[in-house]
């Protein structure tokens, strides 16, 4: 064997067990907040999805006349709609690793509605039907692209590809 093939096989092994040595997404989703910790290997596929927001509670109102809902109902239906757009890209909300909201003051309130947005956010992470709990990032901004939504969500997907089969049989 020549000394250049050795040096190749030696790297070649050596990346292989790099990447099984990191072949898992580490979760810290210890105790009853939601604030976690995830690391996602290089190696892992991802999917993306861009900013979303609510759907009208009234949508065949006039665009000027339509009315979102509170915060609550604007935070369910915006993760409704990209549980609707992850399960269309063959994707489950249990591979969200990473949620950013951007949250307006709820023109009842005169402020964010922190605990509006965490009650349904609560139904979507940290269940017993999907124990995952994405890292996050909560901001409140003076206004979002549509007149009368009080939130945009955008998430980040991480999942580990499937192994390779055996190659040698």
């Amino acid at each position: 064997m020549s000394k250049l093939f050795k040096i190749a096989i030696a790297a070649f092994a050596a990346m292989t067990m790099a990447a099984n040595a990191q072949s898992v997404i580490k979760r810290n989703d210890e105790g009853t907040n939601f604030y976690s910790t995830i690391e996602v290997p290089a190696h892992a596929d991802q999917l993306f999805v861009s900013g979303k927001g609510p759907g009208a509670v009234n949508p065949d109102a006039p665009r000027a006349e339509r009315e979102y809902g509170d915060t609550t109902t604007q935070t369910r239906s915006t993760f409704n709609s990209i549980k609707a757009a992850v399960e269309k890209a063959g994707w489950s909300m249990s591979d969200v690793v990473m949620a950013r909201v951007y949250l307006v003051a709820d023109p009842a309130m005169g402020k964010m509605d922190f605990s509006g947005f965490n009650s349904a956010y609560k139904e979507f992470f940290g269940t017993e039907d999907q124990p995952n709990k994405p890292v996050r990032a909560v901001v409140e901004v003076a206004g979002l692209a549509v007149n009368g939504w009080l939130i945009e969500i955008d998430v980040r997907l991480a999942r580990m590809p499937a192994p390779l089969t055996n190659l040698t049989n």
